[in-house]
């Protein structure tokens, strides 16, 4: 019995414990699914939110603290992605209505805002903004529009060796490391090279895939599908009503893309507008109740209070891109400096290569928001921590001078006008017109830390610190895309710009003589000008005015007045007047290897701190390998159907074999001339009509020029041929003879303090003594210099400067003719001087560019079934790969480039007529004129500052030795002291005046009173 109740007990007690379960679950259910709306809204109508709070960017400050770049506090507007996707009183989603009014919002008052949405509209068409960003680098790169990530990334590494930045050696490394190699020497193709791809491109397929969207014909996903595709089912995508145009759902998209872009950080709010009006923070704060989600909110932002002073220094800032992320959302370096997608990040100069320290940690606020996204209560709070503020070696004072002289010079020399200076005007009748660039660096000769460094053109990075207009950029780039020297305003010539650098080498070549056992009184009886068998090589001045010379000339007078038969002699060891021999061992090899012990092989130390493009010395050896990789690269092509026995398309082994054979004519002791290339070329069964033309080619283009000559050593000793510095690697040789032989590295930062001012990292410059046999042979160098400014080309810029300043110009030419902005209408302008019709040529260029899409359209195929055999292809790519060659592959070239139109132009042209050369079709083009260089220190007995200058086609050495000198002297403090005393003049001139005034006015009292009288 006793058992029978405890039995019901327990059921009893299961019964109940059942039945509570069966409760719990059914309020579950009710709560979760019948009431899942209601619980939502009261769960949104107090939420907790964490908030980051972003920190101030570190300041750069020169080198006495004066703000160079620093924040402002700005009034942006906000988007949070659970905010806008509250429930409205339809139960639907709020977010594309709340997207939209925003949009107009910001629209009517004329609101910058923040529109990275892929997908354009343009009269009515779809595009892709993608395809913009590639067609937009290979523009600026000068890369073929028509070309593949793989053709273009070969094109640039070609077009580095042949600038002799890379070595024909280097193409053959594994893709990556050559990758290496072209960021080692500043340039960074987003191309990714694992897969052949723009980087643009992989943005558009994961872009695509992100919606899941598929192409057009097929189920599989692809990039191959339209814009106007796409944008339909991104339409669908948001579910937009189908009675609001695709302008209006492109607004939406705008907002809801870039919240969908954060990934699984979208719930924290994006940025959509900076730096908005009072105007626009009133209507969105009285807007509250209609755009829940959308906030004001302020955070620091990047501003340059003197706009473009040192901006190349300085560099930019820019929101992070989709190839930087991988860099800066996974870093480890420092995991309290956090990224997120979109973050604003260093892009070029110290902002970019400072972005660690310059970064500061961001801090975050715990709050407590209502139904409309209002903060109620502040929960708890995390302070941002600033960057590191970076003192530089700059001096604010020195560096506004140096862009102002330097800009000063560049526009007097090519407008005209008057140089105006404290020192004395100077006027430019403007006959450089092409002068519309250059370049300033000064330095510490001790220390080598740079205390001005001017390019001009320059720009305003504030226009960075929003999105920049795409009108701004265009303005920044340069206007005339064919020409590698047309001026840049992003472009840094001090560290970029490798120039020949004219007679300013003149100092190397005097002191390899100098080492190698040459008295610097030797001297010859300059001629004027002297051959190598009919080819001329003479002085300046001879030049100038035939007949004229240097007369009796030892190496201080060779300096003084610039004696290029002089250094002809000291360089080769030979004297070609007939006198004496300078007795020193010096010819191409010492005189390359002093150029090396100047540092000009080198990276100055710039190099990661602001970016740095170094120039080098020639090479002999390279010189040779560098003839045969450009001779192979023109006969390959140029020779495809020229044999009678073979074609390379069908004989790609003996084709090569043949080329190869050509190519090898290069390095034979005696190379073959004219008509031993024509008999040879017949022996390999070319075709008649092809012979001659390809020998004259193969000769005169190439073999003539392969191996170093006495013509190379004396290009060599004067500065030109394949000299090519920056003004940076100029500067650190002047220093060092300044300096009695230290080689310093240059610096631009000279200390980084902690924002809490816990470390202190100061930069020491580094330097090391170059090793030559005697120091003391640098001093007939600087008496050389200091009697360029006493008595030859630099006496009417400083015969009268207060302090003794050693210096050197130098005029270096360069070759070619300058190319025209739109080449295919020169062309289509000059036909009639070509000796063929306009119509023959546009007929015969297009067959040749459809003869170029078929090759590209198989190339392409072979390319993509190449790629199918790769065991180790992803799955999708594959499936794309099979999906484009089943649509058919049809690769052309871009008729809307004028480069393209203009080279297929010009080589029907030669076609059609067989005896013109690139030289009779460009003979109308005006010719490159002369760089003009200054170099020099002061104060020339003990130095403390060097000054390189630089103006490309600027021609006159005047133009350069006037900046140096408005430097030097506010360097050194005369500018000052004149400026001084001349406002003391003009002071106690208008004190006599008035004094003047006064008496004739107590006169004219006295006068009144005595009529009165």
């Amino acid at each position: 019995m006793e058992d029978n109740k405890k039995d019901d007990r327990l059921s009893i007690l299961k019964n109940i414990i059942l039945i509570i379960l069966v409760v719990i679950v059914v309020k579950i259910v009710y709560m979760a699914v019948i009431k899942y709306d209601h619980y939502s809204q009261l769960a949104e109508n107090k939420t907790y939110k964490e908030l980051p709070i972003k920190a101030s960017r570190g300041e750069i400050r020169d080198r006495y603290g004066r703000l160079l770049a620093g924040n402002t506090n700005s009034f942006t507007v906000q988007v949070s992605g659970d905010g806008i996707n509250r429930k409205g009183p339809d139960g639907k989603s709020m977010a594309n209505d709340i997207s939209l009014k925003i949009i107009n919002l910001l629209d009517d008052n004329k609101e910058e805002y923040i529109d990275e949405f892929p997908i354009y509209i343009k009269n009515g068409k779809f595009y892709y903004r993608f395809e913009e960003e590639i067609a937009e680098y290979k523009k600026e790169a000068g890369i073929p529009s028509e070309l593949t990530a793989k053709e273009s990334f070969y094109y640039l590494v070609d077009k580095l060796i042949e600038e002799g930045k890379l070595s024909p050696e280097d193409r053959r490394l594994e893709a990556s490391k050559l990758q290496k190699k072209l960021n080692e020497n500043g340039y960074y193709p987003p191309i990714l090279v694992s897969k052949w791809m723009f980087t643009a491109e992989k943005n558009k397929k994961d872009w695509l895939e992100s919606y899941r969207i598929k192409n057009d014909n097929k189920n599989e996903k692809s990039t191959n599908v339209s814009a106007k595709s796409a944008f339909k089912e991104i339409r669908d995508w948001y579910e937009i009503d189908k009675s609001m145009s695709d302008e209006e759902a492109r607004k939406i998209f705008v907002v809801r893309d870039l919240i969908k872009s954060q990934g699984y950080s979208q719930y924290n709010p994006v940025t959509i507008a900076k730096d908005i009006s009072e105007s626009t923070i009133s209507q969105i704060e009285e807007s509250a109740m209609e755009i829940p989600g959308v906030a004001v909110a302020t955070e620091p932002v990047r501003y340059y209070p003197n706009q473009s002073l040192a901006s190349h220094t300085l560099g930019y800032m820019g929101k992070m891109s989709s190839a930087e992320e991988e860099k800066y959302l996974n870093s480890e370096e420092d995991s309290d400096k956090k990224y997120n997608k979109g973050d604003m990040v260093g892009k070029d100069g110290l902002e970019y290569y400072f972005e660690s320290q310059l970064r500061g940690t961001d801090g975050y606020k715990k709050v407590q928001v209502d139904a409309l996204g209002k903060v109620t209560k502040d929960l708890e709070v995390s302070k941002p921590k600033s960057g590191d503020t970076i003192y530089l070696t700059i001096d604010k004072e020195l560096q506004s001078t140096s862009e102002s002289a330097l800009k000063r010079a560049v526009e007097v020399v090519s407008k005209g006008g008057t140089f105006k200076s404290v020192y004395g005007d100077r006027s430019f009748p403007g006959t450089e017109r092409n002068a519309k660039s250059g370049a300033l660096i000064a330095i510490d000769v001790k220390t080598g830390e740079v205390l001005s460094s001017a390019s001009y053109p320059d720009f305003d990075p504030n226009l960075f610190t929003k999105a920049i207009s795409s009108e701004d950029y265009k303005k920044l780039q340069s206007q005339n895309e064919n020409d590698p020297l047309a001026a840049n305003s992003l472009s840094n010539l001090v560290t970029s710009g490798a120039f020949q650098p004219g007679s300013a080498f003149k100092m190397v070549t005097g002191m390899a003589a100098l080492e190698n056992g040459m008295s610097p009184k030797y001297g010859i009886n300059d001629p004027g000008v002297i051959y190598l068998g009919q080819r001329p090589f003479a002085d300046f001045i001879w030049h100038k005015s035939r007949g004229r010379n240097h007369g009796y000339t030892d190496l201080y007078k060779a300096i003084q007045e610039s004696c290029n038969i002089y250094f002809y002699t000291i360089a080769s060891g030979k004297n070609w007047t007939g006198g004496p021999s300078p007795g020193a061992d010096v010819g191409p090899d010492e005189l390359l290897k002093y150029a090396k012990l100047f540092g000009l092989d080198d990276n100055t130390g710039l190099q990661n701190q602001i970016g740095e493009r170094k120039g080098t010395v020639p090479n002999k050896e390279q010189k040779l390998k560098n003839t045969q990789s450009l001779l192979k690269d023109d006969i390959i092509k140029r020779m495809a159907n020229d044999f009678n026995d073979i074609t390379r398309a069908e004989n790609p082994e003996e084709y090569e074999s043949r080329i190869d054979e050509i190519v090898g004519w290069a390095a034979e002791e005696n190379t073959p001339g004219r008509v031993e290339a024509i008999n040879r070329l017949k022996e390999m069964n070319v075709k008649e009509d092809r012979v001659e033309p390809l020998a004259d080619i193969i000769v005169f283009n190439y073999l003539n020029f392969a191996k170093w000559s006495t013509a190379d050593t004396f290009n060599l000793a004067i500065g030109q041929g394949e000299n090519q510095y920056t003004p940076a690697q100029m500067a650190r040789a002047i220093a060092a003879i300044a300096n009695g032989g230290d080689l310093v590295d240059l610096s631009v930062v000279g200390r980084t303090v902690s924002s809490d001012y816990s470390s202190l990292d100061i930069n020491e410059t580094k330097k090391e003594k170059i090793d030559f046999k005697d120091p003391e042979n640098l001093k007939p160098l600087t008496e050389g210099m200091k009697r360029v400014s006493s008595q030859g080309t630099a006496k009417s810029v400083f015969g009268n400067f207060p302090v003794s300043v050693a210096t050197k110009t130098g005029t270096a030419e360069k070759s070619g003719k300058i190319p025209e902005k739109d080449e295919y209408d020169y062309l289509i302008r000059n036909m009639g001087s070509y000796g063929v019709s306009s119509e023959e040529a546009i007929a015969l260029s297009e067959k040749l560019m459809k003869d170029r899409d078929k090759e590209l359209t198989k190339n392409r195929i072979e390319e993509i079934k190449t790629s199918l055999k790769d065991k180790g292809l992803d799955e999708k790519e594959k499936a794309q790969l099979e999906a484009e060659l089943e649509e058919g592959v049809n690769v052309k070239l871009d008729r809307s480039s004028n480069k393209i139109m203009a080279a297929y132009l010009r080589r029907a042209i030669k076609e059609l007529n067989p005896q013109i050369t690139d030289e009779k079709i460009d003979f109308r083009k005006e010719n490159y004129a002369a760089f003009s260089w200054a170099v020099g220190f002061a104060p020339a007995d003990d130095p403390e500052i060097a000054v390189v200058v630089v103006i490309p086609q600027g021609t006159e050495g005047a133009s350069t030795l006037l900046p140096m000198r408005e430097v030097i002297g506010k360097y050194l403090g005369i500018t000052d002291e004149l400026e001084a005393k001349n406002n003391e003049q003009k002071n106690a001139a208008k004190t006599e005046d008035d004094e003047n005034s006064n008496t004739v006015e107590n006169d004219s009292i006295n006068f009144g009173q005595r009529m009165k009288k």
